[in-house]
């Protein structure tokens, strides 16, 4: 395995995203009647309030997962998780709704906020192997890490965040069919992404959002 700043750019980018996504889950939990995660610190755009350091699934999902995937030349894919006491909530299946919805809509917030940065260091120019060239690496990693957990946490399998935003909209027999798949949803993950067709599925907009970056730099810098 060779190391090289690309990779450990999107080891920092895993973390940057990491802490917006989850801190997102807590403030809009917190505003909706959960004090849980605020309880825990974790009301916090800080990724490491969001590792919890004595479970060694936490370590593995939130950072060794991540790192290893970075370092092998790929985008970093982990995960991490806000604990939500849904019986605290105002309105439980809407505001779980909400919560759910925050951590991929930050993403996409974030990615999107990459570009003025990137279009504007593209404007002033710079010399590769500059601090201002390994900025603009670093708004890439971010952009392109962002998006990647962004869109795939909308997927509507439990237990991301797209399956709770669907159970919202399902009517009752829709919701219990759900219910029945959540304890094999991590399995559901791997037969899709991992094993099956669905591992390509991210492709065609992580393309478009790849050539889109390049535009911006060629226009601006043009």
């Amino acid at each position: 395995m060779q190391i090289d700043h690309l990779s450990v750019l999107f080891v920092a980018a895993w973390f940057i995203q990491m802490g917006i996504h989850e801190g997102a889950h807590a403030y809009v939990a917190d505003r909706c009647g959960d004090d849980t995660a605020a309880l825990q610190g974790k009301r916090s755009f800080n990724p490491f309030a969001h590792v919890n350091w004595t479970d060694i699934n936490s370590v593995l999902f939130a950072v060794v997962a991540p790192v290893v995937t970075a370092l092998m030349g790929l985008v970093p894919m982990g995960m991490a998780w806000v604990p939500v006491t849904p019986r605290k909530l105002r309105g439980w299946r809407r505001d779980m709704a909400l919560v759910s919805v925050a951590g991929p809509v930050s993403n996409l917030l974030l990615a999107a906020a990459c570009l003025p940065i990137h279009a504007a260091l593209s404007a002033v120019g710079y010399a590769p192997g500059g601090v201002l060239f390994i900025l603009d690496e670093l708004a890439y990693a971010v952009y392109l890490t962002s998006l990647v957990y962004g869109l795939f946490n909308l997927v509507p399998v439990p237990p991301l965040d797209g399956s709770k935003v669907l159970y919202y909209f399902l009517p009752p027999w829709g919701r219990g069919v759900m219910d029945q798949l959540a304890p094999y949803g991590m399995l559901i993950l791997v037969a899709i992404f991992f094993a099956g067709p669905g591992s390509g599925m991210l492709d065609l907009p992580l393309r478009a959002a790849m050539f889109f970056w390049v535009l911006v730099g060629a226009l601006i810098g043009a």
